[in-house]
C-alpha cells in the first residue's frame, strides 16, 4: 500500500544523494511538493499518482542540483565579499584605535593619562575586537579565510615591530621618559588578538567538520 510520508522521505534521500545539501531549500522544496500533491489529489488522482505527477512537476534531481548550486554559489560570493570588507574595516578600526591610544600617551613622551581620547580609543578597540570575533567565526569560505589571515598577519607584524625595545618615547621629537615593557607588551597583545580569534575559529570549524564527517553515513539507493 502506498505511503505518502515514506515516498517523500525517499524523495528527500534522492535529493540529498543528488547533491542538494542545504536543509532550508530542501525543506522549502518539500513544502512545494506537498502543495502540488494536494492540488493533484483534488483533481481526482490517487495519492500515488498525485505524488508521481508532483515529482515530475517539481523537477528531477539533476536539474535541481544545478539550480541549487547556482544559488549557493551566488550566496557564497556575496558572503565572501561582505566578509572581506568587514575584515578590512575591523582591522583598520583596531589599528587606528591602538595607534590613537599610543599617540595620546606617547606623543611627546610616555605619559599615561585618563581622558576622553583614551576612552574613545578603548571603545574602538573593544568594538573592533568584537567585530573580528564574529568575522572569524563566519569566515569559512576560502576567499574570506585567506583575506582574514592576511589582515591577521599584517596586524601581528605591526605588533612585533612595536614590541621592540624603546629606550625613549617614540613621539615625533622623541621624549625624555622610557616606554615601559608592560605598555609595549599590552599594545602588542591588542594587535595579536585577531590572530588568536582566527586560530580559535579555524580549530573549531575543523573539529566540527571532522565531527560531521564521522557522523554521516552514505545512503544506498536501490
Amino acid at each position: 500500500m502506498f505511503n505518502l510520508d515514506q515516498a517523500i522521505a525517499e524523495w528527500r534521500r534522492r535529493m540529498l544523494a543528488a547533491g542538494i545539501k542545504t536543509p532550508v531549500p530542501l525543506d522549502e522544496l518539500e513544502a512545494h511538493l506537498r502543495d502540488e500533491i494536494e492540488q493533484q489529489a483534488k483533481s481526482g488522482l490517487s495519492e500515488a499518482e498525485a505524488f508521481q505527477v508532483a515529482v515530475e512537476e517539481i523537477g528531477k534531481a539533476h536539474p535541481l542540483q544545478q539550480e541549487f548550486k547556482k544559488v549557493e554559489k551566488g550566496h557564497k560570493i556575496i558572503r565572501a565579499i561582505v566578509l572581506v570588507f568587514g575584515w578590512l574595516a575591523a582591522s583598520c578600526a583596531l589599528a587606528y584605535s591602538v595607534v590613537f591610544w599610543d599617540f595620546d600617551w606617547n606623543f611627546w613622551s610616555f605619559s599615561p593619562e585618563w581622558n576622553l581620547k583614551l576612552i574613545w580609543a578603548m571603545l574602538g578597540v573593544l568594538v573592533a575586537d568584537a567585530a573580528i570575533w564574529f568575522l572569524a567565526k563566519a569566515s569559512r569560505e576560502k576567499a574570506s579565510r585567506a583575506v582574514s589571515l592576511m589582515f591577521c598577519v599584517i596586524l601581528a607584524g605591526f605588533a612585533v615591530v612595536w614590541l621592540r625595545a624603546d629606550e625613549r618615547a617614540t613621539g615625533v621629537f622623541g621624549g625624555a621618559r622610557e616606554v615601559p615593557l608592560w605598555w609595549r607588551g599590552w599594545r602588542t597583545l591588542l594587535l595579536c588578538v585577531p590572530s588568536v580569534f582566527w586560530v580559535w575559529w579555524r580549530r573549531r570549524h575543523s573539529a566540527q567538520k571532522r565531527g560531521s564527517t564521522r557522523g554521516s553515513r552514505p545512503i544506498h539507493l536501490d
